[in-house]
């Protein structure tokens, strides 16, 4: 069965992102192309350590590759941490091609992590989930080391940032286009999912 559509299989990293990126592409696919839509399949969890062997990300693109309908394109999706995202995306495009040379797949390594997109994005999360109405997003929020506990600082007392609680509320709220502006990894994003949708 072949759609007549785009139809993405993502593979992601984390319990939080597993809901939040297709709830992200979801909303992400007709901001960037007015009344496109793309099919975007359940994400597969693949922790990191195992995106980066051959064998479990080879496993893993099975799975997805097997599903109905089709994918059209593989988004893997994980967090640099202190690596260098391109390097690691270079790592994870080369072990993809080993094993399933013929499936187009994106790969996209947010800098530091997931959150920074929601800091550089942060003016539409303001008033959202007890966050402050005048919230403002810190300059270069790719460089800071925490924006899980740059989230939680900004909560109200008593409340920290769960990833797998928070993150499918919040890729609803950020602003795409600032977000876009100031985190270049989520501009990649941006520019891969529109490569898929042309």
């Amino acid at each position: 069965m072949t759609s007549t559509y785009p139809v993405i299989a993502p593979v992601v990293e984390g319990h939080g992102e597993e809901k939040a990126l297709r709830g992200l592409l979801q909303r992400l696919v007709p901001h960037l192309r007015e009344g496109a839509y793309a099919h975007i399949q359940p994400a597969y969890r693949l922790p990191r350590d195992q995106m980066l062997k051959p064998e479990p990300l080879a496993k893993a693109l099975t799975i997805v590759t097997a599903r109905q309908p089709p994918p059209t394109a593989v988004l893997v999706l994980l967090d640099a941490d202190d690596d260098c995202a391109v390097d690691l995306a270079t790592q994870v495009h080369r072990l993809a091609q080993n094993s399933h040379a013929n499936t187009p797949l994106i790969a996209v390594v947010a800098v530091r992590e997931f959150e920074a997109w929601f800091l550089a994005g942060a003016r539409g999360l303001a008033g959202h989930m007890g966050l402050p109405h005048d919230l403002a997003p810190p300059p270069n929020p790719e460089s800071i080391r925490g924006a899980k506990e740059w989230l939680s600082d900004r909560m109200p007392a008593g409340s920290t940032y769960q990833p797998p609680a928070h993150q499918p509320s919040l890729v609803q709220h950020f602003d795409l286009d600032a977000a876009r502006h100031a985190a270049p990894s989520f501009d990649k994003l941006c520019r891969e999912v529109v490569r898929f949708l042309d």
